[in-house]
Order: C-alpha cells, then structure tokens, then sequence
C-alpha cells in the first residue's frame, strides 16, 4: 500500500496505512464550511456527486442528522445495481460527520467514517477518515478501484459546488440591485441613466431582455415572463429575479451546460455567474446613479472584475459593450477604476 501525496491544494490525498485499516483522505474546496457540508447532507446535491463518473445513483432514504439513516444504490450502463446502507452517529452542521458504511454485497464488513470540515477562511479542508474492520477488507476495497472512485466524485463535488457558490453570489448581488429598484421614487424611472441613451427604466429592461434570449438559445431554457417594464419597472425586475434564482438554487443546475459560438460549452451556473451576474453587479451602479441612490459597491467584487478584465482590455473594448475608458488618477478606489475602466465617469 502506499501513500499518495498532495501535490496542490485541491487534489485529493489519500493515504492507506500498512500497519492499520484505515483510509485518510484529504481535499481542499473553493467553497466554505457551510456549502461544503451541505454538498454532504443535501440529498439532491448529494445524488449528484457521489460516486465515479458513468454511474447514476437512486436515494432511498438520506436523514443526514444524528442518529439518522442513509440507503442509496449505484447503477452502472448495464444495469448493474450496487447498494450501500448506514447510520449517522454524529451531525454537527459545518464541522463533523460521523457515520458508519456497508456495502450491501458484503455485508459482514461494516466501516466507520468520520468528515471533518476545517474552515480556511472562506474554502475549506475536508478530511474523512475510513475505519475498517480488518486490513483485508480495506485492501479489499481499494483493489476494487475506491481510490478513483474518490478522486472523480470530489471532480463532481467541485462542479456542484460552483452551482452553489454562483447561487448565493447571485442571491447577493441581486440584493443590491433589487435594493435600488424598489428604492426607485416612481418620478424618476424616466431620468437619464449612464448609459448613453437610456433612462432608469432600461436598466432593468436591459437585463430582464437580454438574459433569457441568450439562455433560451444556449441551454434550451424558457424563463417565465412578468410584466412589461414600461408598465411596472418594479415587478417586472422581480418576476425575472425570482426566476433566475430558481434556476440557480435547482439542483439540477449542476448537471446543465450553456454552448454559445463565442464561449463553447461552459457549466451553466458558471455562465451565469460570469456573464450574467457581473451585468446585474455593474448595473446597479448605473441605476443607482440614475435614481439618486446608495452608489456604493461592495470593493472585493469590484477588485475581482477589474482583475479580470485588464488582461482583456482590447477585446472588451472591441466588442462594443464598454465606451472609452475614463481617465482616473491611479490612486483612486478600486470602485473609480472599475467604474472608469468600463467607460462610466464616476
């Protein structure tokens, strides 16, 4: 048996004891405690990571809470079925896991395992470590390919994991934007906004019209549509809201792919989160300052987007979507360049 080390922070490390039956395995996620462990107890989110690549698994019963039970069963192309049962000793929201494992095929050979969730400050540490009850049935197991079976249900895990980072950071910045609408005084939807030619109301109308055309066309999806926002800026903006966010928080999400000819098949949560997201982040400022509103915008993501968009500065300015950039002295907060940056004077 051998070690295997880590050699980056987010691939998986497992280590199997020659002289115990026991299985360590440790992995970093870019997610906190909090999703992590969710990722763990959620049974719609559990379904869509556990386990290799090429099997499909069915959830009789997940009670992930202290003396709660779990029964699931893996099936493979050829109908293969692969059942495994257990107990929960042990819940502690965010930090520990504690429970035991059968397979059902064998099972005289009952396992204890133990998770726990080390926060690292916004991304999180998981070790999880197997107790067999005898070396033969942890060799046992790994002969029977468990450490690629490890290693490609944490690769799944990773991609349900930016389904649920790009679920809470659209709840937040649509917050701020949802904010300013309905902060709106109903004088002031037709008032000039900073981008050149529209009023108020068109910042609102800009996203709720673009956005389903480009996910109708790229991920087949067709979102509900509320009222115009000529008659009702406000519920219009909140009927596309909810919906979004809808979409965001369904675990099927996870599964999804967004194709366009400019940026191919991308995950769908992280097309949102990259594409539509940041248009409803920047936007806020526009309406905000459109309205006579709270202008602010929270630094951390302003920091992230200029980063992301100085590399790109000739493309984005040649795709017709940012006017000239603004002169700022370089001493300027980081909102001033972004802002400036995209073409808006700050």
């Amino acid at each position: 048996m051998s070690t295997t080390p880590t050699r980056h922070r987010n691939e998986t490390g497992i280590v199997v004891d020659p002289a115990l039956p026991t299985i360590v395995i440790t992995r970093e996620f870019e997610a906190p405690p909090e999703r992590v462990f969710r990722a763990h107890t959620d049974p719609d989110l559990v379904a869509q990571w556990l386990g290799p690549r090429g099997l499909t698994m069915t959830i009789d019963r997940y009670d992930a809470r202290t003396d709660g039970s779990y029964r699931y069963v893996h099936a493979d192309e050829e109908g293969n079925e692969y059942a495994f049962h257990g107990v929960f000793h042990e819940v502690r929201p965010a930090e520990r896991i504690v429970q035991t494992f059968t397979y059902e095929g064998m099972p005289d050979s009952v396992s204890l395992e133990t998770a726990v969730f080390e926060d690292l400050g916004g991304r999180t540490r998981l070790t999880a470590t197997s107790l067999l009850d005898s070396l033969e049935s942890r060799d046992g197991m790994i002969a029977s390919g468990a450490e690629t079976g490890i290693r490609e249900g944490y690769e799944r895990l990773d991609a349900v994991l930016d389904g649920t980072q790009a679920a809470e950071e659209h709840r937040r910045i649509a917050a701020g934007f949802t904010a300013r609408v309905r902060g709106a005084e109903a004088g002031r939807w037709d008032d000039p906004a900073p981008c050149e030619g529209w009023v108020a109301r068109d910042v609102v109308r800009h996203l709720v019209e673009w956005f389903p055309g480009f996910l109708k066309t790229g991920a087949g999806i067709e979102l509900p549509e509320g009222p115009s926002v000529d008659d009702d800026p406000v519920a219009a903006w909140q009927v596309h809201n909810d919906a979004v966010q809808s979409l965001l928080d369904d675990p099927a999400t996870a599964g999804r792919t967004l194709s366009h000819p400019q940026t191919g098949d991308l995950p769908l949560a992280q097309a949102i989160d990259r594409f539509y997201t940041s248009d409803v982040f920047m936007h806020t400022w526009d309406l905000a300052r459109a309205t006579g509103q709270d202008e602010h915008l929270d630094p951390a993501k302003c920091a992230a987007l200029l980063a992301g968009m100085l590399p790109m500065d000739e493309v984005l300015r040649g795709s017709g979507h940012y006017g000239p950039r603004v002169e700022v002295p370089e001493s300027a907060d980081v909102q001033t360049r972004l802002l400036a940056f995209t073409g808006r004077t700050p």
